[in-house]
């Protein structure tokens, strides 16, 4: 099983790919809905195999507020304790992605001190349900784990599993959690890490050496590509570092300068790749999302569908649900509105109902597609009466223009969808 542990003082935090359930830590974090249902991805695992008697004890202590923890009992799972992160429930409008991560892992942190614990282990908390980036989850997560185990004055094991229950995502999706992490914790006990990485094999047509040449311009090649490269270098940083840590004191003079300077050729070379990952990142084309709030459970699903489009690096949906607390919501939809490459309609009654989506935002959109400064795609999500619609005129999704609502299978729609989507996407200038 591929981990990697980085030491902080006495304590430690290691990041392993593997089941959370297998864990011998005395408390075990579950990412939860306000009301502890236990219904997906890591919950749903820990009730499965902590069983029933966890439920029971939580459903005592609901509804539970958005970024609290609730402790509960492990049921038949060795750990003491679950804290029950919850990442999804009223507020969200109000409160950001990354103030919730922020939140529940510092409360987490300090239920430790609070019962007593020594050991902890968490997932990509918010993550899977909740739909958070794995990047904001890394972020933050490092931040608020760093500096806890800085400050804290006893020893302390954290331990994040990294897993994908769906089998969408390799070890190098992962990258992430090692930079942030690497960046905060310089010491590594390489005597606990065998392998860093299990790399995919590339594409036929990427080249082995991992640079990006000028004629690959898709950016999910690109990406791999960079993953690929940098990976490789990190790999050759740590083993340049243990070896300057290994020099005998007969040797430091003589190989000490040349391991640094390639060390030091590793790390600018490193910092390359990384800001050309993040340049491509930024090329993303962004998604606006259209809609009215009543159809809100259906614009998640949705959501859900295109993730896999987001975790490749192809697109970013945005949404009004993304404004965080404080800001002017007017001037964010607006600013989102006349950049975003894609512009959806969520067409339903609510949608007609809506003068702000239909009169404000419709309108707009559509002066920008008729401009071509973008593509309008009206998404048929509830039968309506829309053929004499301005945006009739325009091809409509599912295919056919048939109400997702209408399928047999909401799944099969949304899947249409999304590769209508996508082939949008790869047609859009």
């Amino acid at each position: 099983m591929n981990k990697r542990t980085y030491k902080f003082g006495t304590s430690q935090l290691t990041l392993e790919f593997g089941d959370i359930t297998t864990s011998k830590a005395q408390a075990l974090v579950s990412s939860d809905d306000y009301y502890l249902t236990m219904g997906g991805g890591v919950s749903a695992a820990i009730r499965k195999a902590g069983g029933n008697a966890i439920v029971q004890d939580a459903s005592k202590k609901v509804p539970a507020i958005l970024g609290d923890v609730v402790v509960t009992t492990a049921g038949t799972l060795p750990a003491d304790y679950i804290f029950h992160a919850v990442t999804i429930g009223p507020g969200a409008e109000e409160m950001s992605a990354e103030a919730v991560i922020t939140q529940t892992t510092q409360r987490c942190l300090n239920l430790l001190d609070s019962l007593n614990l020594n050991s902890i282990a968490f997932p990509a908390i918010g993550a899977g349900v909740a739909g958070f980036s794995y990047e904001d989850v890394a972020i933050q997560m490092a931040e608020v784990i760093a500096e806890h185990l800085k400050n804290c004055k006893r020893s302390i094991e954290v331990t994040i599993y990294l897993f994908d229950r769906f089998g969408q995502m390799s070890p190098m999706d992962f990258v992430q959690f090692f930079e942030e992490f690497r960046v905060r914790f310089p010491q590594i006990d390489s005597k606990e890490t065998k392998s860093d990485y299990q790399l995919p094999q590339p594409p036929h047509n990427v080249p082995k050496s991992g640079v990006v040449p000028p004629n690959i311009e898709d950016p999910v090649m690109q990406r791999h590509i960079l993953l690929k490269k940098i990976v490789s270098l990190g790999e050759e940083r740590d083993r340049l570092e243990e070896r300057l840590a290994r020099l005998g004191s007969e040797e430091k003079n003589s190989k000490a300068d040349e391991l640094r300077q390639r060390l030091a050729a590793v790390q600018e070379e490193r910092l390359e790749y990384l800001a050309k990952l993040q340049l491509i990142s930024k090329e993303q084309v962004e998604v606006f999302v259209s809609y009215a709030h009543e159809d809100e459970d259906l614009r998640n699903e949705l959501a859900k569908h295109l993730r896999i489009l987001v975790r490749q690096g192809v697109l970013t949906d945005w949404h009004d649900r993304k404004i965080t607390a404080g800001s002017d919501w007017k001037g964010e939809i607006d600013s989102h509105l006349n950049t975003s490459r894609i512009i959806l309609l969520l067409i339903s009654k609510n949608f007609m109902d809506s003068d702000y989506c239909y009169d404000i935002e419709m309108k707009r959109a559509l002066e920008r597609h008729d401009a071509n400064e973008a593509r309008v795609i009206p998404i048929i999500l509830s039968p309506v009466y829309w053929t004499r619609s301005p945006f009739a005129k325009l091809n409509a999704l599912p295919k056919d223009g048939k109400p997702v609502t209408s399928w047999e299978d909401c799944d099969a729609a949304f899947t249409n969808i999304v590769e209508g989507i996508h082939a949008a996407l790869e047609t859009s200038e």
